[in-house]
């Protein structure tokens, strides 16, 4: 009876730490549904290892241009920039949509309809007012540089990124009395990666500076999933990135530049929001930061907020794009992350009765009905609901030596709480943008993107 009331004793606490676990785990996911165009759902989850975290992401839509945004922001040194950042690009990009992809004329500070976001919104008033009327400058200096630029997205793009790293830095100047922003400075002095999507109809650019990534989902008429990654990571693994950077500064400088794989021997990512110790000159620095300068600091600045984007125009097969932070690519490739969302998908379709679209033709019901077939072989049921969730628990977990050796894997890992846990992993953020196929089937159009 005494083994019998321990064995009792022993699986209800297995159940409670499961229970435990999935709670942890599913405790900052989000579901958006849009059904608008291009976009059916967006699908995110979150999982602190810095205390604070230093990860945020965000989604909303351009209403001047009815394209949308989605962005994962990597924060460093502290949450402050990776905050900022991921509440104010977007309107500096809505702000940059030029008179060709307009659809409506209107202010400025009116042209974005946030989806949501992670980021704490709740900012002295006077800050807000601050930015909103940084918003409406840039507006204006925009329109007044038309003939710099060639009209397109890419452009775009790049300006409203640098642009917005500009303002950023230029608020933590001293004013002509000498009083200092503190929280400006905090904002200029930490730093963040960023990748976002700019979605509009079937065009599809990704801006990327840092080392968080984006990847397309591609589910092939006979089944099989490719991923095709539109983005590539700024470190010293880019060869391309390095010697970019080496071309900018002096030969002399060529030992200290790059040393541990790293910017100066201190900072990972060699492009970033904010990081102004390794933009401005010493003399700046001594004024308004308190953080000791990076050594060998001879010729700044070293960092770029300047984005790379890539193109692209989705078709049919075209199923996803993932948005994920670095601390999900330490645990898992592009391949396998493109086929967890896949099986995701097809394992969470079978649970649902089968329902035609209003207008569907008999082609699409049968290749519809297929794929439930192919997942009803292939998928078991998910635990979770949500798929972006879903990645996180396999990295996490891992899927190898059986359903409770991988709960305890995720059991022991979650255990670690947020601040020892960073000596183990980064913070994780994914965000999965399923697409709208059959928008995609029917809709196509000529714009220059």
């Amino acid at each position: 009876m005494l083994n019998r009331n321990l064995l009792k004793e022993c699986r209800r606490g297995v159940r409670s730490a499961r229970w435990n676990a999935d709670a942890h785990l599913r405790a900052h996911e989000r579901r958006a549904g849009v059904s608008e165009e291009a976009i059916l759902r967006v699908d995110t989850c979150q999982l602190a290892a810095n205390s604070p975290i230093e990860d945020f992401y965000s989604a909303a839509k351009c209403l001047s241009s009815s394209a949308f945004l989605f962005g994962v922001f990597d924060g460093h040194a502290g949450p402050e920039c990776g905050r900022y950042v991921s509440t104010n690009l977007f309107p500096y990009i809505c702000s940059s949509i030029l008179k060709k992809h307009e659809v409506t004329e209107l202010p400025p500070n009116r042209r974005l309809q946030w989806l949501f976001s992670s980021a704490d919104t709740h900012l002295p008033n006077a800050f807000i007012e601050s930015q909103d009327e940084k918003i409406l400058k840039y507006h204006d200096k925009f329109r007044r540089n038309l003939d710099l630029y060639k009209g397109t997205v890419r452009e775009a793009l790049k300006f409203a990124f640098e642009s917005c790293d500009e303002d950023l830095a230029r608020s933590a100047l001293p004013t002509n009395t000498g009083y200092i922003d503190q929280y400006a400075a905090k904002i200029a002095a930490s730093g963040s990666c960023a990748t976002i999507a700019h979605v509009r109809n079937r065009h599809l650019h990704v801006a990327n500076i840092g080392d968080a990534a984006a990847v397309l989902g591609i589910v092939n008429p006979n089944g099989s999933v490719v991923a095709r990654q539109l983005s590539r990571a700024h470190t010293t693994e880019n060869a391309d990135e390095v010697h970019r950077i080496r071309n900018q500064h002096p030969v002399s400088e060529s030992q200290t530049i790059l040393k541990n794989e790293r910017l100066l021997g201190e900072l990972s990512p060699l492009r970033a929001f904010g990081d102004v110790r390794f933009k401005w000159p010493l003399d700046l620095q001594q004024v308004v930061l308190k953080a000791r300068p990076p050594p060998n600091l001879w010729t700044p600045p070293y960092l770029t907020a300047s984005p790379e984007v890539f193109y692209h125009k989705l078709t049919e097969n075209d199923r996803f794009l993932v948005l994920a932070t670095d601390g999900l690519w330490e645990w898992l490739d592009p391949d396998t992350v493109v086929r967890l969302v896949h099986d995701h998908t097809l394992g969470t379709m079978t649970l649902q009765p089968y329902s035609p679209p209003n207008g569907a033709t008999l082609h699409e019901v049968q290749a519809a009905l297929r794929e439930r077939a192919q997942g009803e072989s292939q998928a078991k049921k998910p635990i979770d609901e949500n798929c972006a969730t879903h990645v996180i628990r396999h990295a996490l977990g891992g899927i190898s030596g059986g359903a409770t050796k991988q709960y305890q894997r995720l059991i022991d890992i979650l255990q670690v709480p947020p601040g020892r846990a960073r000596c183990y992993r980064d913070d994780i953020s994914v965000m999965v943008i399923h697409f709208n196929d059959r928008f995609l089937n029917e809709f196509d159009d000529d714009v220059d993107a």
